[in-house]
């Protein structure tokens, strides 16, 4: 008897010892950033993202036809901060409404995207008036930019404006975004108008911009280590 009292006595204290680390376990917040690196198998380019997936289940993923914030180190670009359409199909991203904690609110546009690489249209088109020429290739670059703004599964900004918005985003707290033509000009109201944020198991909540943000930034070299949130310029 006094051999099974033992036995439920150490039980007891057991359970106990568990119980407060499974509470704190599951009281602790998950992190909402995480880190993806990836390499082109082909040119060998590599480049480093700060984002927010979807979790379930302890596992990160995107789903086609959401979007998701990025804070890129691209290589040959520099910094990029805007949005990227998920899942393995990717779906043009449009023009973006961005904003961090009350600031007033940022317009990304799919057409200002920063260039890949320059291409001469008017080759093809030689007329041998100089005046023509100039003016076929101004009207072919245009229809090029036009079209890449249509069909860009991302929406970034570069350069100034992208050092910015990662200054607001390093001081702030929450991120909110979407699709500008998702809310009508005028006319009646969409609901699509609401729908901002993450989504998560208590609907949709604004991104937090949580300690894990400010560790990606240093895993990617966006800023150097125990820099206090300064940004690379």
């Amino acid at each position: 008897m006094k051999k099974i009292m033992g036995i439920a006595a150490a039980t007891t204290a057991l359970l106990t010892a568990i119980a407060p680390s499974a509470a704190m376990a599951k009281g602790k917040p998950r992190d909402v950033w995480s880190v993806t690196r990836s390499s082109d198998p082909i040119t060998g380019t590599t480049s480093c993202v700060v984002t927010a997936y979807d979790t379930a289940a302890g596992m990160k993923f995107s789903r086609m036809g959401f979007l998701y914030p990025i804070v890129e180190n691209n290589p040959k670009l520099g910094l990029l901060i805007g949005v990227s359409s998920g899942g393995r199909y990717r779906l043009p991203t449009g023009d973006i409404l961005w904003r961090v904690d009350d600031n007033p609110h940022r317009e990304l546009k799919a057409a200002d995207n920063p260039a890949v690489g320059g291409t001469s249209f008017g080759a093809a088109f030689k007329t041998g008036n100089e005046a023509t020429d100039r003016q076929v290739e101004g009207v072919m670059v245009q229809t090029a930019q036009l079209t890449a703004s249509l069909t860009a599964t991302s929406t970034v900004a570069s350069g100034d404006k992208a050092r910015e918005m990662l200054a607001e985003m390093a001081a702030g707290r929450s991120l909110i975004y979407r699709q500008e033509a998702a809310s009508p000009a005028f006319g009646l109201p969409s609901a699509r108008t609401a729908e901002v944020g993450q989504y998560t198991s208590k609907g949709q909540e604004p991104f937090l911009i949580d300690a894990s943000f400010h560790r990606g930034l240093t895993e990617c070299g966006i800023i150097p280590p125990a820099s206090g949130g300064g940004v690379t310029p």
